[in-house]
């Protein structure tokens, strides 16, 4: 066997080995950035008369959880049920570690929200304020942690939360 055949591709392997580890070097920093995201307040409904209703009312579990019993929901269709959530949209969003988060609030549903924005280490950020339906409000931080910060609807917690990854 020739080993001068394997000279070529061997180079190549290692110059690409090389370029690939330069480009995933890690130690390099990149400048914070201005994100902002629009977020959408809303709620969501669904009814059905085809199954039975839940033997507990959603709203025992929750705040942000609707629910019309059969007979209540629709009087010509006594076994017609209604349930509903309110969450944000979008209920994710990303940033790098340092980057100035603006979030652009638009209240859809609900007549009124009191929100939050709570670091990964338990602390506020955004400390609380109200939306209206109708209404936009603007808010910001730094996110100087990595890790998870939630926007949390006091109003209608706990299942009305988004979070905002925060990577290094």
């Amino acid at each position: 066997m020739n080993s001068r055949r394997w000279i070529i591709p061997a180079i190549a392997i290692a110059t690409a080995g090389l370029a690939l580890a330069a480009c995933g070097d890690s130690s390099e920093s990149t400048a914070p950035s201005d994100v902002t995201f629009d977020v959408q307040l809303i709620e969501v409904k669904g009814a059905t008369d085809g199954i039975a209703a839940p033997d507990t009312d959603p709203t025992d579990l929750s705040a942000g959880y609707g629910f019309k019993p059969p007979g209540e929901y629709d009087a010509e269709n006594p076994s017609k049920w209604q349930v509903a959530t309110y969450m944000f949209a979008p209920g994710a969003m990303s940033v790098v570690k340092d980057d100035q988060v603006t979030l652009r609030i638009f209240g859809v549903n609900g007549d009124e929200h009191t929100m939050f924005v709570q670091a990964p280490d338990g602390s506020m950020v955004v400390e609380s304020f109200v939306v209206n339906r109708g209404r936009e409000a603007t808010v910001g931080f730094t996110a100087e942690q990595a890790g998870h910060y939630k926007f949390i609807c006091a109003t209608h917690a706990p299942t009305m939360t988004a979070d905002i990854l925060s990577t290094s």
